[in-house]
């Protein structure tokens, strides 16, 4: 049976402590203090996320928190902790989920399982080098790159400005940004050169050098005043909606019903089989309707969708 229940019924018997906490925002913009709250599947299923952990604010919370091992797919509890806005922001693929890059954002959150706490974010970098025994990863901020002696053109005293050096080798603007400092020997003469608005010095003998190296500038962010992501299905949903396919979403999944559809048909291949969106996906506008006692099958814009009997809720495409 396609409606299993009695085991629906049994699965949120067991949830029911973690459905007691609040659904979780959207984001996390404006806020200032650590949550807990509940993604549902549908909130986990979709939306874009910045970074690898720490994530922008404006990233989908949920999405986020599957992209970092904290919930499965199908949602569950989560804590939430703001975290200060990075120089860069790192994408990556992780648990189904793709993140992107972006650049400086004025604000970030981590998440993790429940009792887990917050990962600690990149220190700033110190002035110097000259104790420094090992790679570090750390942040310039504008203050630390307008001032201070440099010596050497690419490889650097230890005892120049860690930070005027990175802008020097133009690893960062002078706005600042996350580098990387590596160790290097030490050299028998340094060149001094001018370079993106800062001249360093000559020198000769010195017993030990560093490296710097940045983040590789992350390609354009996608526009975000278009609506949201679809959720999967359309349950428990009762409102219309605006929201976004993405070409993936819009590939795969089951429906049932033409034209109206039952509400736990996937939104987004509805959307292809009515011939409101393209299989590349695209903005649609999602309409609850009434239960109906039975949904007919069809074959259309290359989407078969089956016959179901009585369903509570449906839902439809406003064109």
């Amino acid at each position: 049976m396609r409606r299993l229940v009695l085991a629906l019924l049994c699965w949120f018997a067991g949830v029911a402590t973690a459905a007691a906490q609040a659904p979780c925002p959207g984001n996390f913009e404006g806020r200032s203090e650590a949550v807990a709250c509940t993604c549902s599947a549908e909130a986990a299923s979709g939306g874009s996320v910045w970074g690898s952990g720490p994530y922008t604010t404006d990233s989908r919370v949920c999405r986020a928190a599957v992209h970092a091992g904290a919930i499965p797919a199908t949602g569950g509890l989560i804590h939430v902790f703001p975290a200060p806005g990075e120089a860069a922001y790192r994408g990556s693929t992780a648990h189904g989920v793709t993140s992107m890059e972006y650049g400086s954002w004025g604000g970030s959150f981590v998440v993790t399982p429940p009792g887990g706490t917050a990962a600690r974010p990149l220190t700033a970098c110190p002035d110097s080098f000259q104790d420094g025994s090992g790679t570090i990863s750390c942040t310039c901020t504008p203050a630390a790159t307008a001032s201070g002696s440099v010596w050497g053109s690419g490889t650097y005293t230890s005892d120049s400005r860690i930070c005027r050096a990175a802008v020097h080798a133009g690893v960062i603007p002078a706005a600042g940004g996350a580098i990387t400092v590596t160790p290097a020997p030490g050299r028998a003469s340094y060149d001094g050169s001018a370079a993106n608005g800062v001249t360093s010095s000559r020198y000769g003998a010195w017993s030990s050098s560093f490296t710097v190296a940045g983040i590789a500038p992350p390609p354009p962010r996608p526009v975000l005043d278009g609506p949201p992501a679809c959720p999967a299905a359309f349950g428990g949903q009762s409102a219309p909606l605006a929201c976004t396919c993405t070409a993936e979403a819009a590939a795969a999944g089951t429906v049932w019903g033409t034209g109206v559809y039952t509400t736990d048909s996937r939104v987004c291949r509805a959307a292809v089989h009515a011939g409101v969106i393209p299989p590349a996906g695209g903005v649609v506008n999602v309409v609850p309707v009434p239960g109906l006692p039975a949904y007919f099958g069809s074959a259309q814009n290359g989407v078969t969708s089956a016959s179901y009997g009585p369903w509570s809720a449906s839902f439809s495409f406003r064109r």
